[in-house]
């Protein structure tokens, strides 16, 4: 039947008389009808069919059919290219889904398994050393183009496990009962299943969402509300401090909040907003509905914090828009001469925790010093003495409990936290980050932040303004469902653990990821296993919703398919945010340590269960086509801020890296973030940096490899790491290059530090004359930045191969491949796995 489900198969057809009479499609025959055969049938394969072939394959003594799967990755630099392949298809046996979709399997950048053939039994699974988790973003924004999540129709779910009915349920008797493809229970299928309850007419069970697309909302119905659904709720604490003002810090701020008043989520006209400014002392601002006029309220007494006025703090956007845009605009005028050193932040956040009550909302705050006043103040730690020792570990956990107790109390309250820090005071960032981490919040890092630096001020507007017109989700719970066999076993993320499944997200940030382990348990006997989330959260316009993700995963009892099938950026991912987890929890040495046995436990498995030379010696590593960049995106994490060792990484540098490296996506994490792209500007192909006739997306020229081998001394290259942006030139570069990107007579004439790209063509559609370099190589520098959700707006800088010291090394230290005073080269990396390996040391 190619893999399309047929009601009734292995059965007698159903004729129109053995239709029940009241079933909805009674008046409407052939209401069970196969799926529309017109569609485009699931890709997939029987399961016995790969693991027989791969069988064979191996017992052929992996002859030529199997070798061209496996890579000597000794043998020259790494191809990474390769990393801008598509994620691995996942080939599911024929007849998984019940009607034929483009859109039944669940996309990657929603949920990614590090495995796509998952061993049937525990023994296997920890014979390939692999590591076996999932990598879920619940609430990933659709791109430009993109359709929005498809809402399903009413709520369907097994009456034993509580899984939502989705692609891969089957229908038997005739279609009258589903079964669930969690447990196999057998449920009747609801009378209003094929009802339109809306025209009030029969409809094609076949077209519903939740049966033809694997991530669906349904809009939840009142048992699902323990109250009625929260409107978004901001309230902004801004450092007004010596400190911030010497910045420029609140001037820039309030002009950043003024400008984003129309992109704060408020479709429904109930969002509110709120201000508290801190220094020694706590300033409220009051405003009246239609009143033009905000009124300043002092607060410095802090033994029982206090609002000073119980109404009018927290303000409705829409009513209070006059009010609240006349305060923004004197907001810098008003602490411009304030010279007060102290910071009552958390005063301040028992004020807000105060203001918001059983309300709950986003507590966002943006801290230029470390808070030294009130219940929960902090004492600043040397750094510099214990930077690059064992020491430095003890720099990474919270002085006090202060911060993650408050964090737990605010999670049941519905209350999350956003860190901002701004400038280069420390601020204790390992001891108030605990807020944005078991909140589900955010943390954001601007080191070199000065009101007086245009490109830093552009990236601080830019991603402030960005996170706050996001479509949060608000009084959120994920709950994560497998199939029998299969254990969740830890979690990595910014979340507060309710229970063993649940997790209590007061705020979901859009293209956050959770990282989960899995565990098998049992023998897994099922070809098929699945794994479902469900996340139950309030949208920004006030509907309860719940947005329910279902992965579908082969199993298999073959070795070779495994490691064959497994997902190189996926695991990249998942061993990072557990080395980020485990240097907070433990010792940074232990996190570096514990990645480099794992690689080394993987190559090791690989060469004794998978190829010819399963024992003695061997010259070359081998490692099969899914895994060959392995070795070179751990070596990339370790060379990485959040990991990196040395003495030059402030430890403020270090937790916002790590906080990144526990939030971001795989498509994110691992690259650019920490496999950073480079390109050579200087000999661009003909078609780079203009539209694709076909996708209309910018054509980007080819990647080169992460060394200063590839830095030719007449070449211009950009090195895009998500974050930020170099453009690395040679000391002979070509005038006439230089003249088209940046209108510079030679290279000598470029001034080193940080630029803003210039537009030479006003923003034309086309290349103004001799300027054609720098309208391609924008164009390409805009692609890069919307392949990142538009999450960052990078700072670009100048380096020159003779030119500022500082600079040359923030861009060598993201060369990977070559060795630094951190970690060895790739080569010498690999050299040093082999070597252990022909030890046994694994």
């Amino acid at each position: 039947q190619g893999g399309f489900f047929v009601p009734g198969a292995g059965q007698a057809p159903m004729s129109q008389a053995q239709v029940p009479s009241n079933a909805p499609g009674h008046a409407a025959p052939g209401y069970l009808a196969a799926p529309p055969m017109s569609m485009a049938p699931q890709p997939g394969y029987p399961a016995q069919q790969v693991d027989g072939l791969t069988q064979q394959l191996s017992q052929m003594g992996l002859g030529q059919g199997q070798q061209e799967y496996q890579n000597a990755v000794l043998s020259g630099r790494p191809p990474i290219a390769a990393l801008d392949e598509a994620p691995p298809a996942t080939r599911l046996p024929a007849g998984t889904v019940c009607v034929p979709s483009p859109h039944a399997l669940c996309p990657p950048h929603v949920k990614r398994s590090t495995l796509n053939a998952i061993p049937r039994t525990d023994k296997l699974l920890k014979k390939t050393k692999l590591p076996f988790g999932l990598l879920i973003t619940p609430f990933k924004e659709p791109e430009a183009g993109e359709a929005p999540v498809p809402v399903a129709p009413d709520i369907v779910r097994c009456r034993r496990c509580r899984t939502y009915i989705n692609p891969c349920a089957q229908f038997v008797d005739g279609g009258r009962r589903w079964r669930c493809n969690m447990c196999n229970l057998h449920n009747d299928v609801p009378m209003s299943f094929d009802f339109d309850l809306v025209s009030r007419e029969p409809k094609n069970r076949w077209e519903r969402p939740d049966l033809s697309c694997s991530v669906v909302d349904y809009i939840a119905p009142v048992e699902y509300m323990a109250r009625p659904p929260m409107p978004p709720v901001y309230v902004f604490i801004i450092d007004v401090s010596y400190a911030s003002v010497q910045i420029g810090a609140p001037g820039v701020i309030a002009q950043t909040i003024l400008s984003s008043l129309d992109r704060i989520p408020n479709v429904d006209g109930r969002t509110k907003i709120a201000f508290i400014a801190v220094d020694a002392a706590l300033h409220f601002f009051q405003v009246r509905p239609g009143s033009a006029e905000p009124q300043q309220l002092v607060v410095s007494d802090f033994e029982d914090v206090f609002l000073p006025s119980p109404t009018d703090l927290l303000l409705n956007l829409s009513e209070c828009r006059e009010g609240i845009e006349s305060l923004l605009s004197r907001f810098e005028g008003m602490f411009q001469t304030n010279h007060s050193v102290g910071n009552a932040l958390c005063p301040a956040i028992q004020a807000a925790r105060k203001m918001l009550g059983n309300l709950g909302g986003k507590i966002i705050a943006l801290q230029a010093s470390p808070p030294t006043v009130g219940e929960g103040k902090v004492e600043l730690r040397p750094e510099g003495k214990d930077l690059g020792t064992p020491r430095e570990s003890d720099l990474l956990r919270p002085q006090n409990s202060w911060y993650k107790t408050l964090a737990a109390d605010c999670t049941r309250a519905q209350v999350a936290f956003d860190v901002v820090s701004i400038g280069q005071q420390p601020m204790e960032m390992a001891t108030v980050a605990c807020l944005a981490r078991y909140t589900g919040g955010s943390v954001f890092h601007y080191p070199s932040f000065m009101a007086a630096r245009k490109p830093e001020v552009d990236r601080f507007m830019y991603e402030l303004s960005n996170h706050l017109a996001a479509n949060i989700g608000l009084e959120a719970v994920l709950r994560l469902r497998a199939s029998k066999g299969l254990r969740m076993a830890a979690y990595y993320g910014n979340f507060f653990l309710r229970s063993l499944d649940l997790l209590s997200l007061p705020s979901v940030t859009p293209n956050h990821c959770y990282a989960v382990d899995v565990e098998v348990e049992e023998t897994l006997t099922a070809p098929v296993v699945y794994f479902q989330a469900a996340l139950l959260h309030t949208t920004s316009y006030g509907e309860r919703r719940i947005r329910v993700a279902t992965l579908a995963v082969p199993t298999t009892e073959n070795i070779h398919t495994v490691f064959h099938h497994a997902d190189q950026v996926a695991i990249a991912s998942l061993l990072s945010k557990k080395a980020v987890d485990r240097a907070l929890a433990a010792k940074l040495e232990d996190a570096r340590e514990a990645l480099q046995h794992k690689t080394l436990e993987i190559i090791g498995a690989f060469k004794t269960e998978c190829t010819q030379s399963s024992s003695g010696a061997t010259t070359q590593l081998q490692l099969p086509r899914s895994l060959q960049l392995l070795p070179q995106l751990v070596l990339a994490c370790l060379k990485h801020t959040s990991l990196r060792s040395g003495n030059n990484i402030p430890v403020a540098a270090r937790m916002a890296a790590m906080n990144l490296v526990l939030t971001l996506p795989p498509e994110l994490g691992v690259q650019p973030y920490i496999a950073a792209r480079l390109y050579a500007l200087h000999e661009l192909p003909e078609q780079a940096g203009y539209s694709d006739a076909q996708t209309g997306m910018t054509v980007l020229p080819p990647r080169l490899g992460l060394s200063a081998e590839v830095l030719a001394p007449h070449g211009i290259y950009l090195l895009h790491s998500g974050h930020d942006s170099f453009l690395w030139f040679g000391r002979n570069a070509r005038p006439d290059l230089c003249h088209a990107l940046l209108n510079a007579q030679d290279v000598s004439t470029i001034p080193n530090g940080v630029i803003s790209f210039p537009d030479l063509s006003g923003g034309a559609d086309t290349p103004a004359q001799g300027f054609e370099l720098n309208f391609r190589v924008g164009r390409i520098m805009r692609h890069l930045s919307e392949l990142c959700y538009g999450l960052w707006k990078p700072v670009t800088f100048v380096a020159k191969e003779d030119g500022e010291p500082v600079i040359r090394l923030m861009l060598q230290q993201r060369l990977v491949e070559d060795m630094d005073t951190s970690a060895p080269s790739y080569q010498q990396f690999l050299s040093q796995l082999r070597d252990k390996i022909n030890r046994g040391s694994f």
